[in-house]
């Protein structure tokens, strides 16, 4: 067990300076002054320092990715240490461009590995392409009898995309509707967005002719132009939720920015979340379409991107989209917040917001804390 005493809790809503019992893996209390405690409880005292909850990445390749350039341009799996000097204590795995080297089962076992290291760890079936690749076989059995998977990944307005029809994409959209209804999940089609003009109609034209709520479509990379983000602001106004790639690319519209323009268009904050890509490629190519260089992502930019907020919107609404959101989003009940019965994914800051400790599941497992 663990008593956290007199630290500056955002949770994500400001508690002010109170102790954080936990113990189970779960935060058991919240208050001033908590002193009826078991014996064996370890004591740390955090005065002067911030405690938020952990952040949650639902778009990271940590099984690798890449690939574009050839074998030599495959992306290596991620570390833990990687993820957690980024504050991530809960990780969505998934596909990129190669559904045919690469495997779901590669994804759900490193998913499984990060898991027993310590943090949580969920993953997309699917990759770019359509007919997708799964584990079972099947869509819906995948999402319905793997506890880890939370929904289908697909790319769309991308020349790298398998360029569905409305047709194939409304039956791809109803499987895991269904499986979301039938599993008790959300059901999430996530979805790799490109550069094509108008790209998010084929999601407009299945939500108009089956009404599928748009709940269940998670576009991502929506600040990867400037005509991306203005299909965001669209799309984000008509009731959808939409994500933001974490990144510090100046060719690209900022993440803090892009959120900042869509709030003050008026897009509630709890449609937008933000994932790091991390693992993943960054290919350039040129106007004729040749590849010229691929990037490897890094989570690094996921981390700074949120003290980037901390700074433009405090740190309510930061965490509110880099934790509470995608909780919420993908149907995590037990994360994205700071309160008794919930999951102690916890990341204590210093007073100048360095991350100093990341707590997961109760078990202090990065940094360490000096009084």
């Amino acid at each position: 067990m663990l008593l956290l005493k007199n630290a500056r809790v955002f949770a994500p809503q400001d508690m002010g300076d109170i102790d954080i019992f936990v113990g189970g893996g779960k935060v058991l209390a919240l208050g001033s002054n908590i002193t009826s405690v078991p014996a064996e409880t370890m004591t740390v005292d955090l005065s002067g320092f911030v405690v938020t909850p952990g952040l949650i990445d639902l778009h990271v390749h940590f099984a690798g990715a890449g690939g574009e350039g050839g074998p030599i341009f495959r992306a290596e799996p991620l570390s833990l240490s990687s993820l957690l000097e980024s504050g991530i204590t809960t990780a969505v795995g998934l596909l990129g461009t190669d559904g045919y080297a690469r495997s779901v089962m590669e994804v759900l076992q490193k998913a499984y590995a990060l898991e027993m290291q310590g943090i949580s760890t969920y993953i997309f079936t699917g990759s770019y392409k359509i007919p997708p690749v799964t584990v079972t076989g099947d869509v819906a059995t995948d999402i319905i009898a793997i506890e880890k998977v939370l929904g289908l990944k697909a790319a769309i307005a991308d020349h790298r995309s398998s360029h569905p029809t409305v047709e194939e994409f409304i039956r791809l959209a109803s499987e895991v509707r269904v499986a979301g209804i039938l599993s008790g999940k959300v059901g999430i089609f996530h979805l790799h967005v490109g550069t094509y003009p108008d790209p998010l109609y084929i999601v407009r034209e299945t939500n108009r002719m089956t009404s599928i709520p748009l709940y269940h479509f998670l576009p991502t990379h929506m600040n990867r132009n400037e005509t991306v983000l203005g299909e965001a602001l669209k799309f984000a106004l008509d009731g959808g939720n939409v994500d933001f790639t974490a990144t510090s690319d100046m060719e690209h519209p900022q993440t803090c920015e892009a959120i900042m323009h869509l709030v003050e268009a008026g897009v509630p904050l709890d449609r937008i979340t933000v994932s790091s890509d991390a693992g993943g490629s960054s290919p350039l190519f040129d106007a004729e379409g040749h590849l010229l260089d691929v990037k490897i992502t890094t989570p690094e930019d996921f981390l700074k991107q949120f003290l980037r907020l901390v700074d433009l919107m405090g740190p309510e609404k930061a965490i509110s989209v880099f934790s509470t959101n995608p909780a919420q989003r993908l149907g995590l009940g037990k994360k994205g917040k700071i309160a008794p019965g919930l999951d102690a994914d916890l990341l204590v800051f210093d007073n100048e917001w360095n991350l100093k400790r990341v707590i997961a599941k109760g078990r202090p497992i990065w940094g360490t804390i000096q009084n």
